[in-house]
This record gives structure tokens, C-alpha cells and sequence, in this order.
């Protein structure tokens, strides 16, 4: 298709009579129907561009001195030959393009390259299906975060079974293979899938899905034991339905029902500031000891059970009781211990991080240990609820308010408090409007499948595939109308700043009393500088909710809409930091996304750069600034390949798993055998050097 371009062209600006003659015989070379299609076919090798070619061959109206007796017309090979080769230059720079650009779910530059299999790394994909069955391991799977990281497992291995995931971890340890447990895949960092290069050995990932059992602990269901592979929206429906109670932890992303054994993992925060991070001392977990061993540790507090009874013990209980529980066990905390007075205390502290060290080894351990079954506290539900939507002309009066409202006294505070900025607003409004549509129709309990299936179409080794989906979500937005209430949308476009703010009623007059507190609040200020709406229907509430959840998918949306590199960081800043971070100037930003955990001064940003911008080099300079500012990051993301570790972080990860087995490279810790080679800050291109 070049060259019969290029002979095109040459004949445009020389037309000579021997180079017409050879292209007419170029013409005539098949005489047969159908090799002529062959021919043509294999000349434009793409199939867009044949079809293309197949409708110019068969519109051309050929004259005898063009012709062959057989042969396609010259001008309709030239045509094809055109379109053909303007057809695949533009599709592979504009591929290429794509490729070189940093979207915020799509990138990943650290990851964990096989070495050449050992016998006992070949035999191990039988071993693990001998004990949960063929059908529960999948071999040589690649597998995308819901975020960022791309690469390749040895095999999936999915138990059934507590011993099953217990025993399929001994298998895994002693074929000296890098083992990664996951549970439903949506963290955030890219610390929950393989990496193709630099490690030293081949990946197993550990999938716990399946242990997805929950157990009610007493007839008031104020506790609850999880397995590790249940989801939190599942909890939660589970003890609304049945208890009346609210669950340990609710995240943004609760639509794709993450795993327990995940937030305990990280020290998952989320939107509710009454709760606190997630935190258990009571806990089942393995980790792997320096010999090469595999360690049950048991503080779950069940009478008499020593570890490896305990698996069987919880296999065969739907239900729990107190008299199945150890009494000396009680005082081992199942939640942050008096985080309402943490939270309304107006210091320098930052409110919570993930490199946090406190507890047992299983919280936030970021996979370095295998959590198998947790016990946490329950929440009661309120009585009753008001959503208020806020917006300020500026972001001093938006922390006055958190603070002499949502935050006023530890017996006296919201349920919530989210903060979302000008342009985070219009970018959700621009973007997400079909996201928060499929929500409302199919119903949040039914997105993950759909969340999946998109991840497995970004994973198509196929032009444009990592893309595509956001380029229709881009393409179908204008179609449908605006997200939010007529009220709602009126504020947002009028202000720069929104909380959306719950008031609950967990004691008598609760929100009466915050009510008042906002009104006293409004009237102090100048006239016009706040405005509010409460929101009073249903409707009203379920898509003010859903607006602060579609922040993340909608921006990455946008950039893929708008051909901008996108970059999200995830931070903790000190409770009485007045304002928000100042970002480096020598990289221009051109659009700035800032939504927050506001309760807890915990920060999403999101932040679009042109093409021409080191996002990398931009990252880490931002991610100091924020440090040297007094703030902490990743406040709940997860470190994963993302981030690097403190220090203290990684130290603790190094006594946890001292031979490197489970997820190495989390954090910016070394990928090799034992630690070796560790020079954390230079493993990772993505990690701010310590």
C-alpha cells in the first residue's frame, strides 16, 4: 500500500509513460476473482483499511486504458494504496502517542520478571490444583489493576477453604515463587497484580475471593468475623438487614465491594470520620518465617482452638456466640481505639496514613502477610439522616465550617464530610454522567462485573485498547442530561467550593443541634458567601452520593476525552492545616482536581498535565512538597508501587516477611530474595527516594 502510494505520488509529479506501464502490469498480475481479493487484502494488511479499499475497487468505473483483461482498475489500486497507508501511519502514531502517555489508570513502570522455572515452580500449578480443585487455578494470567500495574502469574489459585488457602500457600513457599495475595482487585497502587521485571522470581497470586463467609458474633451482632474474601458492601447489607447495624467501613469505592482482608491491609479510611481507619487486633493471618516455614498466628480469641483447629472450627459455624469467645480476648481492640476525640482534636497531627505502624502484624501489612479471617466492630445505624449540600466562595470558609460544625465535639459530629472543588465538580458533571447512570440502573452490587469487564478490554493487545471504553463513556456524556438535582448543579456552578456533609441522629437532638450549628454559622457570615440545599428526596440523595463517588473513573475519563496526562495522589495533611497544598510551579498544571476525606483532612488530587510534561519527575517533586508541608502519603491507598515507605514502614514489613516472599517490592522495598540489592528509592520510578 506504501509503495503503490509512493508510485502514486512519483506519477502525479512525473507522469512517465514507463512507470504507467509497469503499475498497469502490477495490475493485471491476478486473474482470478477471488486471489484478486487476496491480493488487495494482504497489500492494505489492516481490516478497517481493506473494507475501505474493497468499496473504492468496487465503485471505480475502470476504462480499457487503465485496465487489464483481468485486472483492477489503476486508479482504484492507487486509491486503495492511499487510503491504505494514510490509514495505518495515522493509526499507529496515534496508538503510539497514546502509549507514551501517562493516564491515571493505566500506567505502570515497576513490575516482576520470571526467571527461568525451577522443577519444583514447573510441578506447582498440579500441586495447587490437587488441593482446590482444576477448575480453581488458572495458569500464566494476566492480570491489570483496577489503577495502575500490568503483568503475568505463574497461576491464579483460587481456595475454597481456609485450610485450602493455608496449604496452597505452603505449596507456593516451598516452590520459591513470589506470592501476591488479592482480594477483589481494586486497590488503587498497583500492589495487588504481578510485575513483569525486576524480581527474581515468578508470581502466584493468591486470590481469596471465594472465602467470602461472614459470622455474627452474639444475637445483637455488635461484632462480626469476616473471611478474608468478603466484600464490604455485602457486610454491610448483611447487618443493616438482619442487626440493624452499619459495618466497620464504607468507602468511596464500595460499588465494586472490596474485600475485608484489603482494608485491613492497608488501613483503609473512607467517608465515614466517626470510624477511623480500619484496625483489628483479633485476626487469623499466616506469614512465612525466616527458615521458610509457614506460621498460623491466632488472635482471633476463640475458646479452645489453637491455630490450625480454628480453620476447621469456622469452616463449620455459621454464626458465633460469646460463649464461643475467650472473655480475656475482648480487651484486644476490634476497631481505632476513641477516634471521635483523635478526630475533633484541632492539632498538628495528621488524622491517619498508611505507613502508620501500630498493631498487629496484619494491619497494614500491604500483603506482606496472608490475612485469612478478621474480627471487627459494628456501628449502629442512626435513627436518622440529613444530607446538606454546602458551597463557599473559599476554601478558609469551608475549614471554618468543618470545624465549627461538622466537627464540633466528639458527642456532637457529622457522619460525613467530603469535600469537592470547582473544577473536580465540572470534571464529574463533564465526565461521569453515564457512570452514575449504569449505578443507578443496574445497582451498586452489580458494577464490579461491569468494572471488570472493562479492565478486560484495556487488557486486549490490540491498538487503543487501554482507551477505547473511556472514549465512549467521553463520547455518550453530552448525550445524557446533567448528574445532579436542578438545586445541586445551581450551587455548584455559582461557588468554588462544596462540601456534601450527613448529619445523623445517634443520640436525641443530634441533628437538630447540627442544623442549628450550620444556620448559626450562615448567619455569621457575609450575605451571599454560603449557600446550602438539604437534600429531600430520595433521588436527591442517591445522586448527590453518587457524584462524590464517580470523581476518580470521571477524571480518568476526561483525560482520555480531552488527550491530557493525568496524575492521582493520595494524602494525609495535619488537622490544622488552614489551606491546600501549594504544587510546584515548574510543572505546568491545567487542570487541578481536589476532592477530600475533609473529616479527616484526607486529600484526592487529581491533576491534568499536557503531553509534553514529565508526569513522573512531576510526582515526585509533588509528593515532597507535601511532605516538607507536614503531611503524609498514602493516606489510604496503599503504598503498592506507587509510593515508597517510610523507613519505620519498611522495617516492620522486613520482620513480618524476612525472607521476601509475599508481594515483594511493595512500598519501595527490594523485589529480590532476603532483601537483597536493597536500595528501595532506586527500585521504583513511580516512589520518592527516603
Amino acid at each position: 500500500a506504501a509503495a503503490a502510494a509512493a508510485a502514486a505520488a512519483a506519477s502525479a509529479i512525473h507522469p512517465g509513460k514507463g512507470l504507467m506501464t509497469k503499475l498497469r502490469k502490477l495490475s493485471t498480475l491476478h486473474t482470478a476473482h477471488t486471489m484478486r481479493h487476496v491480493s488487495l487484502f494482504r497489500s492494505l494488511g489492516a481490516t478497517s483499511s481493506g473494507n475501505a479499499a474493497r468499496r473504492v475497487a468496487v465503485q471505480a468505473q475502470p476504462s480499457d486504458a487503465d485496465t487489464g483483461a483481468n485486472g483492477y482498475s489503476l486508479r482504484a489500486v492507487l486509491a486503495a494504496g492511499a487510503v491504505g497507508a494514510a490509514a495505518g501511519i495515522m493509526t499507529s502514531h496515534e496508538d503510539a502517542r497514546w502509549r507514551q502517555r501517562v493516564l491515571p489508570s493505566q500506567y505502570m513502570r515497576t513490575c516482576c520478571e520470571a526467571a527461568p522455572l525451577s522443577e519444583g515452580q514447573k510441578q506447582l500449578p498440579d500441586k495447587l490444583a490437587s488441593i482446590v480443585g482444576k477448575e480453581h487455578v488458572s495458569r500464566n494470567v494476566t492480570l491489570r489493576g483496577s489503577m495502575v500495574g500490568k503483568g503475568t502469574a505463574l497461576v491464579v489459585v483460587n481456595p475454597g477453604t481456609l485450610a485450602e488457602a493455608v496449604n496452597a500457600l505452603r505449596e507456593c513457599v516451598a516452590a520459591d515463587v513470589a506470592i501476591i495475595p488479592q482480594g477483589a482487585n481494586t486497590g488503587l497502587t498497583g500492589g495487588s497484580v504481578p510485575r513483569d521485571e525486576g524480581c527474581d522470581r515468578p508470581a502466584v497470586v493468591i486470590n481469596m475471593r471465594r472465602l467470602k463467609k461472614i459470622l455474627p458474633i452474639g444475637e445483637n451482632g455488635h461484632q462480626v468475623l469476616c473471611f478474608a474474601g468478603a466484600g464490604i458492601f455485602d457486610l454491610q447489607q448483611r447487618l443493616k438487614n438482619e442487626f440493624n447495624r452499619d459495618s466497620h467501613s464504607v468507602l468511596g469505592s464500595i460499588f465494586l465491594n472490596p474485600s475485608v482482608a484489603a482494608g485491613v491491609a492497608f488501613g483503609s479510611g473512607g467517608t465515614q470520620i466517626r470510624k477511623g481507619p480500619v484496625f483489628t487486633e483479633r485476626a487469623l493471618f499466616c506469614r512465612v518465617t525466616k527458615d521458610g516455614g509457614v506460621e498460623l498466628v491466632d488472635t482471633l480469641g476463640i475458646k479452645g482452638c489453637n491455630s490450625e483447629s480454628s480453620l476447621s472450627l469456622l469452616e463449620e459455624k455459621s454464626s458465633l456466640t460469646a460463649e464461643d469467645l475467650d472473655p480475656a480476648a475482648s480487651s484486644r481492640p476490634a476497631s481505632w481505639p476513641k477516634y471521635t476525640e483523635h478526630i475533633t482534636k484541632y492539632d498538628g497531627a495528621v488524622s491517619r496514613y498508611n505507613a502508620d505502624t501500630t498493631g498487629i502484624d496484619c494491619n497494614r501489612s500491604e500483603g506482606k502477610v496472608m490475612i485469612l479471617a478478621t474480627i471487627h466492630d459494628t456501628h449502629p445505624l442512626p435513627t436518622a439522616s440529613k444530607l446538606v449540600w454546602v458551597a463557599c466562595k473559599d476554601f478558609a470558609m469551608c475549614n471554618a465550617l468543618k470545624r465549627e460544625v461538622a466537627l464540633n465535639s466528639p458527642q456532637c459530629m457529622a457522619k460525613s464530610c467530603e469535600y469537592l472543588e470547582r473544577q473536580q465538580f465540572d470534571v464529574i458533571d463533564l465526565a461521569g454522567r453515564l457512570l452514575i447512570k449504569v449505578i443507578e440502573v443496574v445497582g451498586m452490587n452489580n458494577v464490579g462485573s461491569l468494572w471488570n469487564l472493562k479492565l478486560a478490554i484495556e487488557s486486549l493487545p490490540i491498538p487503543f485498547a487501554g482507551i477505547i471504553c473511556d472514549k465512549v463513556l467521553w463520547w455518550l456524556n453530552p448525550v445524557l442530561p446533567q448528574s445532579l438535582p436542578k438545586p445541586l448543579m445551581d450551587l455548584g456552578r455559582a461557588y468554588d467550593h462544596h462540601m456534601l456533609v450527613e448529619f445523623a441522629e445517634y443520640s436525641d437532638g443530634e441533628v437538630e443541634k447540627l442544623e442549628g450549628l450550620l444556620q448559626k454559622f450562615v448567619d455569621s457570615q457575609p450575605a451571599g458567601s454560603v449557600g446550602y440545599h438539604f437534600c429531600t428526596s430520595p433521588h436527591e440523595v442517591s445522586r448527590a452520593m453518587l457524584f462524590r463517588f464517580a470523581v476518580q473513573p470521571a477524571f480518568r475519563t476526561y483525560c482520555v476525552g480531552k488527550g491530557l496526562q493525568g496524575l492521582i495522589i493520595d494524602y494525609a495533611m495535619p488537622k490544622d492545616f488552614p489551606e491546600y497544598q501549594t504544587l510546584p510551579e515548574e510543572h505546568p498544571v491545567l487542570k487541578r482536581c481536589l476532592c477530600a476525606h475533609f473529616g479527616c483532612n484526607v486529600f484526592h488530587e487529581s491533576i491534568m498535565f499536557g503531553p509534553e510534561v514529565d508526569v513522573h519527575k512531576a510526582k515526585k517533586d509533588i509528593k515532597r512538597a507535601i511532605e516538607v508541608s507536614g503531611g503524609k502519603l498514602p493516606a489510604e491507598h496503599g503504598h503498592g508501587m506507587d509510593y515508597a515507605a517510610s523507613n519505620d514502614a519498611q522495617a516492620r514489613w522486613m520482620r513480618m516477611d524476612p525472607t521476601n516472599t509475599m508481594n515483594p517490592g511493595i512500598g519501595g522495598t527490594s523485589p529480590y530474595r532476603h532483601y537483597a540489592n536493597a536500595n528501595a528509592s532506586s527500585y521504583s520510578q513511580g516512589c520518592v527516594p527516603k
